[in-house]
């Protein structure tokens, strides 16, 4: 199934209060989580997870998982289809002890061959995003006016759009990472400028200092230069290669160029920090 085709039926939305560990228990519906107040951890499939304002899960029946709130959590909480082949079971059956669990009334189990991310449990930080569609979901959900449940399925897919587009662009952006780092750390010995990164990413190089800005909270001199710290530090600590060669190799003027820099960025001398086998 690809997720363009998905056309949600909700069984349950709704905003509930835990004070007390819930579970270990599997659901019958899919089922998203979204926290509105407070925190947990949610423990699934032998991951744990951080659960605060503006963390989403999202998963699949027969999925087993335990909340357990650090005091409080107010969750909105949505169980629903991603078709509507089984729209006749209008009635809700709630989360049961995993023990207890019976596969047969689980309603569906969709594959997705497009966005493989919601084949398995999706967690995401910072989906503050899908809050105002989420809230509107709720409130449709509980007035029940007319054509609520045409338009509670509307809006969650467009929810479930951001959701996926959040992810991937999150997945997106560890790639960059990673390649950018890999690319730096294999020129590090001469200037690298902001416009020869952007080439080798394939991005211009404004959006991929955007990026990294946005990620980061450095821009993409600024990461450079951390990367140089980073590799500096290490060289200090466990090689005794001369400070002039260590200069040289990361792209230093001179040693007294690299140690002003160093000094500056640390409150050390490079001699203080292999002195003392660490920053």
């Amino acid at each position: 199934m690809e997720l363009i085709h998905c056309t949600p039926w909700i069984r349950f939305a709704g905003e509930l209060h835990f004070t007390g560990q819930r579970g270990p228990s599997k659901t019958y519906d899919c089922r998203l989580l979204y926290a509105l107040k407070g925190e947990a951890e949610l423990e699934m499939e032998g991951s744990t997870y951080r659960l605060y304002h503006g963390c989403a899960v999202l998963f699949q029946p027969g999925i087993r998982y335990c909340i357990r709130p650090a005091q409080s959590v107010n969750l909105a909480v949505l169980d629903f289809d991603f078709t509507q082949d089984y729209s006749s079971r209008v009635e809700f059956l709630p989360p049961c002890p995993a023990d207890e669990f019976c596969p047969e009334l689980s309603h569906e189990m969709v594959a997705f061959s497009d966005v493989p991310e919601l084949n398995v449990p999706l967690y995401l930080e910072k989906a503050f995003f899908i809050e105002p569609i989420l809230q509107n979901i709720l409130l449709e959900f509980r007035n029940k006016h007319a054509f609520f449940r045409g338009k509670i399925s509307t809006l969650f897919k467009d929810a479930l759009f951001e959701i996926v587009r959040a992810r991937q662009g999150s997945r997106e952006l560890q790639n960059v990472m990673g390649q950018l780092q890999q690319y730096i750390d294999a020129n590090i010995s001469r200037n690298i400028t902001n416009r020869e990164l952007g080439e080798a990413m394939g991005y211009n190089p404004n959006y991929l200092n955007r990026l990294i800005l946005g990620s980061t909270g450095m821009s993409l001199h600024q990461y450079v230069l951390q990367r140089r710290l980073t590799l500096a530090t290490g060289l200090l600590v466990t090689t005794q290669q001369p400070v002039s060669e260590i200069a040289v190799n990361l792209g230093f003027h001179s040693a007294s160029h690299f140690s002003g820099f160093f000094k500056k960025a640390t409150g050390i001398t490079p001699a203080q920090c292999r002195k003392n086998g660490a920053l």
